[in-house]
């Protein structure tokens, strides 16, 4: 299940964690909430950044 986590500490830091997204699809998920909230901050990939988005299509005949 894809999810995205955003937390605000006490002295008002966002934090944005995109779960369960393969590859850049994460930082295309969470581009629209960066901008409306004004964060840019240092982003921390995580393991599954590093594995292929594989997509299936249907096969015409």
């Amino acid at each position: 299940m894809k999810q995205i986590i955003i937390e605000v500490s006490e002295d008002g830091g966002i934090t944005i964690a995109a779960v369960g997204f393969k590859g850049t699809s994460c930082e295309q998920a969470t581009a629209a909430m960066e901008k409306a909230l004004g964060v840019k901050s240092k982003s921390k990939k995580m393991p599954e950044y590093y594995q292929e988005n594989k997509t299936q299509g249907l096969q015409s005949t």
